[in-house]
């Protein structure tokens, strides 16, 4: 399943189930080819905070008009992340954590 989920928790948006072999760049693909939805949810410059998955689509985000927010991938040859983009990717965890969590509680419903 592929969710949009407010800061606070509320899920807008649930599409799917999805075959387990694809991966979020994959998926976020066909959504952004099928569903014309997330035009009507989202707004220009609204921050979508994602995994490291998608950055295979990342560009086709910022085409879209919105500000993409990954956590910090460390350059070649590099030990660790600058202050600042360790600080972000902190952040950003910590925001991805309520998409997370209600992904676990999806999963423990027996439903699925």
């Amino acid at each position: 399943m592929m969710s949009l989920v407010l800061h606070d928790g509320y899920v807008l948006d649930l599409i799917g189930p999805f075959y387990g072999k694809h991966n979020d760049a994959a998926i976020s693909k066909a959504i952004l080819d099928k569903y014309t939805e997330l035009s009507v949810l989202c707004e220009d410059n609204d921050t979508q905070i994602v995994d490291r998955g998608f950055r295979d689509v990342a560009e086709e985000f910022q085409v879209l008009g919105y500000d993409l927010k990954m956590s910090g991938l460390l350059s070649k040859g590099d030990k660790q992340l600058s202050t600042i983009e360790a600080n972000e990717s902190r952040l950003i965890t910590k925001c991805r954590w309520v998409a997370k969590s209600f992904h676990a509680r999806l999963k423990k419903w027996c439903f699925f």
